[in-house]
């Protein structure tokens, strides 16, 4: 009779094998490089919606309106990032906790120690 045998790290598959790990680190890692990113958006997006603003606000004055249009700053700016914030940390947490999940499964699911110890039974012995 043989004693079951303790289930061992080696027979559960590697961290790197899970496409939910891969989508974690991907999406920390795109966070990061939003948070070091966001400050040089916020001066090159202003800049550019102040130069489409100048020239609106001269077409505007070319024809003998007063300008209306208000002028973008660093903190105020006509696109900003907050849509790519939110897909990117849906995409983290997601893909977090589907890793997660499909590891705790996979420690729950232990296969038979030994080939005698299955419940199948083969009919045609």
């Amino acid at each position: 009779m043989s004693s079951p045998q303790p289930t061992t790290d080696a027979s559960r598959p590697s961290l790197t094998d899970s496409p939910w790990f891969w989508a974690y680190v991907f999406g920390a890692a795109a966070l990061i490089a939003l948070v070091v990113a966001n400050s040089k958006f916020g001066t090159r997006q202003a800049q550019i919606e102040r130069e489409f603003q100048a020239r609106t606000r001269a077409a505007q004055r070319l024809n003998g309106q007063e300008p209306t249009v208000e002028l973008s700053t660093p903190q105020n700016t006509l696109i900003t990032l907050g849509p790519l914030w939110i897909v990117l940390a849906v995409l983290t947490i997601g893909g977090w906790l589907l890793f997660w999940q499909s590891r705790r499964g996979s420690a729950n699911s232990s296969p038979p120690s030994s080939p005698a110890d299955a419940s199948h039974v083969d009919p045609g012995q």
